[in-house]
């Protein structure tokens, strides 16, 4: 009987050689998904309300905010950077919130094969999406009001 090592490593040859054949590679489209500028996001507090400055190019905005007791909410924006006032989506216990912003760049990708451009829920002919942009961060809250955190007190 072969050691458990040269079997795994069998496995994952044949398990490779069966997605070239059935054409499940990863494609250099993969790491197209990725902006090649960097942009600009950056949070502000005031008091229970987060704003944000963003890079003029890009648009789209979804903002999700998470915190303790279930606490969830998520503003949308096409334009501009939304703000999320806290009280607007239920009650604000203390503790960690966590948040994500996600826009759209003025970047476009490619579609790695026609069939995809075919499934995407665009024209079969564009064959283009925006490329996507995030930024997260943590707040504490306390006494409904936001306590902004010192990056270096983050780390490590």
């Amino acid at each position: 009987m072969k050691p458990f090592a040269t079997r795994l490593s069998g496995l994952a040859t044949s398990l490779a050689i069966g997605m070239v054949m059935c054409g499940l590679t990863p494609t250099a489209d993969a790491q197209s998904d990725r902006s090649v500028r960097q942009y600009r996001i950056q949070e502000q507090v005031v008091g229970s309300r987060l704003r944000f400055d963003a890079d003029p190019a890009l648009f789209n905005f979804t903002l999700s905010v998470a915190g303790p007791d279930g606490y969830y909410g998520q503003v949308t924006s096409a334009r501009v950077p939304p703000s999320f006032r806290l009280a607007d989506h239920g009650q604000v216990p203390d503790g960690l919130y966590q948040f994500e912003m996600t826009a759209a760049t003025p970047e476009r990708r490619q579609s790695a094969s026609p069939r995809e451009a075919a499934y995407n829920g665009r024209e079969p002919n564009s064959g283009t999406a925006y490329l996507g942009y995030s930024y997260t961060g943590s707040f504490r809250v306390v006494d409904g009001r936001i306590i902004e955190f010192d990056q270096s007190e983050q780390e490590g």
